[in-house]
């Protein structure tokens, strides 16, 4: 397959009548991209004008491409290099997440703010990178293939619909009978029946709080035991006030006794088992030496921390053994402003950093409160392990959880995301509460993923 100009083809992913698309890398930088080749030459100049109006308005919107490179090649074939991590398109039976469709949808408003209506929104246009993250290709393609038809709002928000139809949890019940006039309005009603947080839109749907409060409220009223309080003494008979101080004052002296009988005899007992729990830590550690080292390794000094990796606080870190060897993962933030910055998980091994993980947004006024529920697995032949760890909105009702497999080689990368309200580990399975319960485990070394 020959290349294309300077950029050489990985991929072809997908062929048309109009258009043909290839996964490309360029040679002198090794950055890769989507390149959209059309077949019909006449479309020359409306393919250059759209292209130029989408790059003047979409610049940099993480769920839109920028415009890379506008060219042509053999025979003036006129096409369009655009931004593209590794990835792939959205599969026929492939199911997205809650935070895909966020992602996909906010796409499409975004593109609708900036007054471009897409006009064919199908799976060959919705780009999922390995980090599982959406990006939409193809906007306003189709006024180029086919000017005699106008694209209309509608248009964009029925292919919307059918996107969620075949790809989205929503029962088909849902979709019967409605109606929208604006992505907008799509929009809200998405993040009702997805319950999908979206701190900002409080009039779009609901936001994390409303949609999760009733929830939460439920949990923390099962966790708080309810007091009961003593029903009030049925009254006695008066007695002379003589005779009832006197039986007062006998009746404190007597617990003050019994109080200081028992306080002697606890304080010999607790001291009798600190001393045999003494005799019998210091009898492990003569047994078995590697037992009391372990437990020093994985209490590392995060002081030391700076030391490897510069310009970030540590925040939270586990330990975990890979291939036999003992790796410390360590999440570290850097502060932007008073209410947020960033965080990354680095990977440790012998003093050293051997692995790191894409930047996350945290969404706090402290740097410790990026990051909770740091959790980590180890696959049966102990060559992969599983970090899952919770990056809690400024709400503090909903956060954004992120799952990153790490290699024997100290190697890192995120095999899934969602929101979820509660994270919690029962021996080599981690269970997310959402939207609905996902499993997340390490099975024949690879990641697995179950809802219920």
């Amino acid at each position: 397959m020959a290349d294309i100009n300077q950029f050489k083809i990985i991929k072809e992913l997908y062929t048309g009548e109009q258009l043909t698309v290839y996964r490309v890398e360029d040679p002198k930088d090794g950055e890769s991209g989507i390149l959209r080749l059309i077949h019909q030459l006449p479309l020359r100049d409306e393919w250059n004008q759209l292209y130029h109006e989408y790059e003047a308005k979409i610049t940099n919107y993480k769920h839109l491409p920028a415009v890379k490179v506008l060219d042509v090649w053999d025979d003036n074939k006129p096409f369009v290099l655009m931004e593209g991590k590794e990835g792939n398109f959205l599969e026929k039976e492939q199911m997205l997440t809650g935070k895909q469709i966020d992602q996909f949808v906010d796409a499409v408003v975004y593109l609708h703010k900036h007054r471009i209506l897409h006009g064919k929104i199908n799976r060959f246009n919705i780009w999922i990178k390995e980090n599982g993250e959406i990006t939409l290709y193809g906007a306003g393609e189709r006024t180029v293939f086919q000017p005699d038809r106008k694209i209309t709002i509608q248009d964009d928000l029925k292919q919307v619909l059918s996107i969620l139809k075949n790809h989205s949890s929503l029962a088909e019940s849902h979709f019967e009978g409605i109606s929208f006039d604006h992505i907008e309005e799509l929009q809200g009603w998405i993040l009702r029946k997805l319950a999908i947080p979206k701190p900002g839109l409080v009039n779009l749907g609901e936001s994390s709080k409303t949609v999760f409060e009733s929830a939460i409220h439920e949990k923390n009223k099962r966790e708080e035991p309810e007091l009961v309080t003593p029903a009030p003494a049925p009254p006695k008979e008066k007695r002379k006030s003589g005779s009832l101080f006197i039986g007062v004052a006998a009746a404190v002296l007597l617990i003050i006794i019994i109080f200081s009988i028992n306080f002697l005899k606890g304080g010999a007992e607790k001291t009798s088992i600190q001393a045999s729990e003494s005799k019998q830590e210091t009898a492990v550690e003569k047994d078995n030496p590697k037992v009391k080292a372990v437990e020093k390794k994985d209490q590392i000094d995060l002081s030391q921390f700076t030391q490897v990796v510069s310009g970030w606080d540590p925040i939270e870190h586990a330990s975990i053994k890979l291939a036999g060897n003992e790796y410390t993962l360590v999440a570290a933030a850097q502060k932007h402003d008073d209410s947020s910055g960033k965080v990354k998980v680095f990977v440790l091994s012998q003093g050293k950093k051997v692995g790191e993980s894409p930047e996350y947004n945290g969404n706090s006024s402290e740097t410790k409160s990026y990051i909770d529920s740091f959790l980590t697995i180890t696959a049966d032949n102990g060559q992969t392990g599983l970090l899952v760890f919770e990056l809690p909105d400024d709400s503090g009702l909903i956060s954004e959880v992120i799952a990153l497999t790490v290699q024997a080689n100290g190697s890192t990368k995120q095999v899934w995301s969602d929101y979820g309200t509660e994270v919690k580990q029962s021996k080599d399975v981690i269970s997310v509460t959402g939207t609905e319960l996902s499993n997340l485990s390490l099975k024949n070394n690879k990641f697995t993923l179950e809802k219920k």
